[in-house]
């Protein structure tokens, strides 16, 4: 067996980024960009008003103006102020030239259709300077960062219409057993509703990949074998990838171009791990219980699909205080599910009773997983421990 550190870095070094597409504004969101996004003008594009007022030339003190016309957004005075004048003018309206100050509309008296206020009303910093924002050259978004909503905003702001992204990776996902069937299907004697593809579908969506479904194949090793036809940067498999009669993954793939890498990773649950090349196609076999396969999927998957889209591994770690005793560990990296508690001003992580890797009710409870290395020592109550969140997941 090998460490989970060391499966990691296996299967990132099989990957490298994929081609890259031009994707039009609207469809940008969560998309990871290939090139720096840089703005080609500045924003705002001229001085503009940050308040409702009127627009003043500060070398003309507090002596009475003259109002000489009005500038709403949208709406610019075309015109110069000058000596003893003001511009009614509006958020977002742009300066006029020979302005350099606001006076806000509360702080001013209407004397015979004159406006008058106080010298220290007039407030240069209520305009807000071309550029202010961001200039002609800046760069809005970075390469490798996926797209936020804020981002969107950003590059509407920016008159961007189109950026060039990663083309998204494919996952092919084959689920594999004689037992599965999918749900409201008709089941056979002693068999059970297919469920971690879906999950796993639903996590490479959200992480930037296209899944694509090969479906329910059964446990035979031609009909596994025909996972080499799937066009996709990586395929996953689900089941039969251990030491059983019936798992029969390597046998089906060694008959189909198959190197196998690695196979077994020192953790709990997940043990059953085969890491390989089908041809040129990363192959990525998964254990068939649900939970093993969606925890090695955080693990495993994730930073997979993190290299072909060219960003950081984005697996995120912290710690919080362990609300019970656990004892100590054996050598596999154990990964505990977990409820977070909010307590005291700290985070704590109290470890469900039930651990069994076919258990998806506590799964989609937990808050996180509690990591415990090879051969940590007993961990008493209130101890910091490393935990992953799952958030997202």
């Amino acid at each position: 067996m090998i460490s989970v550190d060391e499966a990691q870095a296996r299967i990132l070094a099989a990957f490298t980024p994929t081609g890259t597409e031009v994707v039009d504004l609207a469809h940008l969101a969560g998309r990871v960009l290939a090139n720096d996004v840089k703005s080609p003008s500045d924003q705002p594009p001229f001085p503009a008003s940050a308040m409702d007022g009127y627009a003043v030339r500060r070398s003309d003190g507090e002596a009475p103006r003259k109002v000489i016309g009005s500038a709403p957004a949208g709406h610019p005075f075309l015109g110069p102020v000058g000596p003893g004048e003001t511009v009614r003018i509006f958020t977002g309206g742009v300066i006029p030239d020979g302005a350099d100050a606001i006076v806000i509309q509360e702080e001013v008296d209407i004397v015979g259709g004159d406006v008058q206020f106080n010298a220290s009303a007039m407030r240069p910093d209520f305009i807000r300077t071309a550029g202010l924002d961001f200039k002609a050259g800046d760069i809005l978004v970075p390469a490798g960062k996926r797209i936020t909503p804020r981002d969107m905003a950003l590059l509407a702001a920016g008159d961007i219409t189109e950026a060039k992204v990663r083309r998204l990776p494919r996952v092919a996902i084959a689920s594999i057993g004689d037992e599965l069937s999918a749900p409201g299907s008709p089941r056979q004697p002693g068999g059970i509703a297919a469920s971690t593809g879906y999950g796993l579908s639903a996590m490479i969506a959200m992480w930037g990949g296209a899944p694509c479904d090969f479906g329910i194949l059964p446990d035979n090793a031609q009909e596994i074998a025909t996972v080499a036809d799937a066009d996709a940067e990586l395929v996953v498999t689900l089941g039969g990838v251990s030491v059983g009669d019936h798992d029969l993954v390597q046998k089906a793939l060694g008959t189909a171009d198959f190197e196998l890498d690695f196979w077994k990773v020192a953790m709990r649950p997940g043990k059953p791990l085969i890491f390989g090349r089908l041809g040129k196609t990363p192959i990525l076999g998964m254990p068939g219980n649900p939970v093993s396969a969606l925890v090695c999927a955080i693990l495993f998957l994730r930073p997979a699909i993190d290299a072909m889209l060219g960003t950081a591994a984005s697996q995120r770690t912290t710690s919080a205080r362990l609300k019970q005793d656990l004892p100590a560990n054996d050598g596999r990296q154990t990964y505990i599910r977990a409820r977070l508690i909010h307590e005291g001003g700290d985070v704590w992580a109290e470890p469900f009773a039930l651990q069994d890797s076919s258990m998806l009710s506590v799964l989609a409870k937990a808050d996180a997983l509690v990591v415990r290395a090879p051969d940590a020592p007993p961990a008493a109550t209130g101890d910091r421990t490393e935990i992953i969140p799952l958030d997202g997941y």
